[in-house]
This record gives structure tokens, sequence and C-alpha cells, in this order.
């Protein structure tokens, strides 16, 4: 019997709760971890769609990124999305558990998989670390093309592989990149480590309108969105839950998809 505790267990040796961020809630948020695990659904978010496709699918333990729930809550109004899952969650014996942060920081965390994801070679930390693990890998990666191309071929190429409506930019589109500095996610507080790191290009999320501004000349700083840049760690978690329990059949990727739209 697999129970939920055996598969957190299995999560965490890969990313440890302890290297989460302070303001962060990983770990498990909902749920009882000696229940036996019948079945796993992995996704970004929890929403309420994504807890009913796991009760049609027959899995009591939602693995999600993000954390549904990070600040605590005083009170439980069932018009409120959050109120609506924990209601659902708790009817049908589902557990929520989130790796977010200290998935993050993993060495083949969010950053490594957008790397990958990106052909990017010879990836590593982008900030300084004084932990002695190597396992730990911090926030954001450091990675090298194969050869020098020009910018905009380079932000083509992200845009196809991460299959983005759109990225926005700003800096010379005609520049030779080879050194790219990446960050899944929101990673704006870093860019200057990647400026540091004499990185020709930076590829992160939700980037302010001025922040744009006070780069330019500097690098080329370059929004690919917040969900598009850590979708696939949900396919790393699913390798490591495989991994580890190779009899385990019941692992599905939800369906969800960016609630955020664009009209192109």
């Amino acid at each position: 019997m697999i129970q939920i505790k055996d598969i957190t267990d299995c999560l965490e040796k890969v990313a440890p709760l302890s290297w989460q961020e302070s303001y962060d809630n990983s770990g498990l948020i909902v749920g009882n971890p000696t229940m036996e695990c019948c079945g796993v659904m992995v996704c970004l978010d929890v929403f309420e769609s994504v807890v009913q496709e796991a009760i049609a699918k027959g899995c009591n333990l939602i693995v999600s990124h993000h954390p549904f729930i990070f600040k605590g809550i005083k009170k439980l109004d069932f018009e409120s999305e959050t109120a609506k899952i924990l209601s659902l969650a708790i009817k049908h014996d589902i557990a929520i558990y989130a790796t977010h942060t200290n998935m993050d920081s993993a060495a083949t965390g969010v950053s490594f998989m957008l790397a990958k994801a990106l052909g990017l070679e010879n990836i590593c930390r982008l900030l300084p670390s004084n932990e002695s693990d190597n396992a730990y890998f911090g926030l954001g990666a450091i990675g090298y093309l194969p050869k020098q191309t020009k910018a905009k071929d380079f932000l083509l190429r992200v845009k196809q592989n991460l299959d983005l409506p759109a990225i926005r930019y700003i800096g010379d589109e005609e520049k030779a990149v080879e050194k790219i500095a990446i960050c899944g996610g929101a990673g704006a507080e870093f860019l200057e480590d990647a400026i540091k790191n004499n990185c020709d290009c930076y590829l992160t999320g939700d980037i302010k309108y001025h922040i744009f501004h006070n780069t330019e000349n500097r690098i080329i700083l370059a929004d690919i969105g917040h969900f598009e840049s850590e979708q696939f760690i949900k396919q790393r978690i699913i390798e490591i839950i495989s991994e580890n329990f190779s009899n385990f059949a019941r692992l599905f990727i939800s369906q969800e998809k960016n609630r955020v739209k664009y009209i192109i």
C-alpha cells in the first residue's frame, strides 16, 4: 500500500521543504498523510476544475506547484475559490500538496527544466550559494546556446518551444547572444545578477514596465510568462514519482491552461 506521505516524502528528497522561501507555503496543505494513495494529479495551480478533474480520474492526491493557500484564512466564504477547493477536497478525501520554491531551487527543478526545454547547455547556478548539498541549485540558472545566434532568432525559438502567443522584450534584436540567464516564474529581482554575470539575455516572467525601461542597452530582457516558464515542472514531478514507484501507474497531468489569455 502506497500512502500519501510515501509520495510526498520522495518529492521532498528531491526538494526538501527547508529550501522553500520564507513567504512560501509548500508541503501538505490539505489531507491525511497516512491515507492510501490511489492516484496522483499534477498541476501548476489548484482550481475547483482541477479538483473535479482529480475526482473524475480517481485521484486522491493533487500535487501542485503553486500553493493554493499562501496566507492564513480567517473565514470561509463558500463563494470564494479557496473555500470551494477546500470544501470539495475534504468531501472527497483528496489531499493537496504543494512543492513550490523548494522545487524551484532543486538541481533538476523549474529553471533546470526550462533550460533543457530551450536547448541550453552547461547549465549552472545564477545566484551564489553557501549550500553544501549539490542537489540544491537555487533560484534561476545560466546556460549556453550551442552557438551564437541573433537575439531575434533565439526569441522566436523560445516562443515556439514554450508555445507562447507573444514575448515582451527590450534590447537589440540583432545582437548576437550565447550566454542566457533564466528564472522560471517571477524573477525580475535577479536581473542585476544576470547583468553581473555578463549574460547576453535574461528570460523570466511578470516583468513590470519600468524594469524594462531601466534595462535598455544593458541586457536583452524578455518576459516569457509566469505559467509558461514553469510548465515543464509538471513532467518532472511525474518523473520523480515514477522513478520511485515503478508499479504505481495512476499518474496524470492536469489539462489546465493558463487563465490569462491573449488576443493575437
